[in-house]
């Protein structure tokens, strides 16, 4: 089984799980639901086409808000009210009561991240994702995780996206966050590495024509 994210039913099995821990029968739960939380090697992302000159890049993220109330990640397929915000220098937020990401507020924030994320090496890069509240997420054209209603912080399961050819990716987010606590972060474990770390600001930039996506 391919897990790339929580819905309805998959809501049920981690509330479920989380119910079981309380308990102290993980293990039983874990088990007996057939391994929920595995996910498979995620193929088949491209690189952008055509590859960049990295003196053309803008340094970051660009983001664009819109502030209005969401309750699911579907509701912000299209910003109703976009607002051009600065750019992310990585995805390392999580406050309680501060502002979302560079956006003006701190509640009833949509947010549109585009970018390039340079993958160095071929091979296995091993992703987590934090949210609070919705999220979905792609590189190089593929879904890597949707945890898309409302939702305290979590972590997403590790995330194992296969790349044949080194290169820029294009990284797609789609973010709300609805009133209270707020999370997005993004961290990996890079081919031939151990110790799982924040993608770092160097390996995000984004091209003009991506600003107010």
């Amino acid at each position: 089984m391919r897990l790339v994210g929580f819905t309805y039913g998959t809501h049920d099995v981690y509330r479920k799980t989380l119910k079981a821990c309380r308990m102290g029968f993980f293990a039983l739960a874990f088990f007996s639901m057939g391994g929920a939380f595995a996910v498979e090697p995620i193929m088949g992302a491209t690189p952008f086409n055509p590859q960049p000159d990295v003196a053309t890049l803008n340094v970051g993220l660009a983001v664009t808000y819109s502030y209005e109330r969401y309750v699911h990640v579907n509701d912000i397929e299209v910003l109703r009210n976009p607002v051009v915000g600065e750019p992310l220098a990585n995805i390392a937020h999580r406050t309680r009561d501060g502002n979302v990401l560079t956006a003006n507020q701190a509640m009833l924030v949509g947010a549109h991240i585009r970018g390039l994320i340079h993958l160095e090496t071929a091979g296995a890069y091993q992703f987590r994702i934090e949210s609070n509240d919705g999220v979905l997420a792609k590189i190089g054209g593929q879904q890597i995780w949707i945890d898309p209603e409302i939702h305290g912080n979590r972590w997403s399961p590790v995330l194992p996206l296969v790349i044949d050819q080194a290169g820029w990716y294009e990284l797609w987010i789609n973010y709300y966050q609805k009133k209270g606590t707020s999370a997005l972060q993004l961290v990996w474990t890079p081919p031939g590495e151990t110790e799982e770390r924040l993608v770092p600001p160097t390996a995000f930039r984004h091209l003009e024509s991506q600003v107010g996506q």
